[in-house]
């Protein structure tokens, strides 16, 4: 079981954030050497920091913690990111703390004290459930999107992306048929850097060139919509 389970998360980053510094030491210990990277936190604001300053690939926190709650904390990583996958960790399963933890789409609630296989088989589900969601996805005219790789395909062949250009066309393609805000990609691509319009016009104008143009649609004084035809 290990065995899957470091396959499945050893190229992952993840952060840690809980207040208690036995436990926190602890789930580090537990599963340092199944991802690439963990990066610990003891509240949510430097939760919150760690997030917009690094890469992360899935979150586990802490429900209850001084100065900013992890709900609280996932509430603002939502604004930069809809997607990535959350493990909350709680001694109080309240209905109100369940309720806030589907609103914020975890993947998981832990109630403490929990042992390291109940840990690593939740991240391994958190993370194999969301490579599922999100595997490849075709785009018709010969283009298809792998989520896994972060490639855009045409024809079997990569075409080169930025990374900002990568993580706009993910939003996107994620949001596709809905439309998708300007605050919402300012702050998924560029986080807590910002951009303005133009720059997030032009973006999208450098992304339809590598792609088809009808792809992407502008819904004025909005935002933008993906369509498959």
């Amino acid at each position: 079981m290990y065995e899957q389970i470091s396959k499945l998360l050893k190229n992952k980053s993840v952060l840690v954030v809980e207040d208690e510094i036995n436990l926190r030491e602890i789930i580090v210990e537990s599963i340092q050497e199944h991802v690439s990277e963990v990066y610990v936190a003891s509240n949510g604001i430097e939760g919150l920091e760690l997030f917009q300053s690094n890469s992360i690939e899935l979150i586990i926190s802490d429900i209850h913690m001084p100065k900013m709650t992890g709900l609280r904390m996932s509430h603002e990583i939502r604004k930069f990111d809809p997607f990535i996958p959350i493990i909350f960790l709680t001694a109080y399963d309240t209905d109100e703390n369940m309720i806030k933890a589907v609103e914020i789409k975890s993947k998981n609630v832990l109630k403490k004290p929990f042992d390291k296989k109940q840990l690593l088989v939740s991240m391994m589900l958190a993370m194999s459930s969301y490579e599922e969601e999100f595997a490849t996805l075709g785009l018709s005219n010969g283009y298809e999107y792998s989520f896994d790789a972060q490639e855009l395909i045409l024809n079997q062949e990569t075409v080169p992306l930025t990374k900002k250009e990568q993580r706009l066309l993910e939003l996107l393609l994620k949001h596709k048929e809905h439309v998708v805000p300007f605050d919402m990609i300012e702050n998924y691509v560029w986080m807590e850097h910002g951009a303005t319009p133009d720059a997030i016009r032009m973006f999208i104008n450098k992304l339809r060139k590598k792609i088809y143009p009808e792809l992407i649609q502008n819904i004025q004084g909005i935002g933008y919509k993906l369509t498959i035809k």
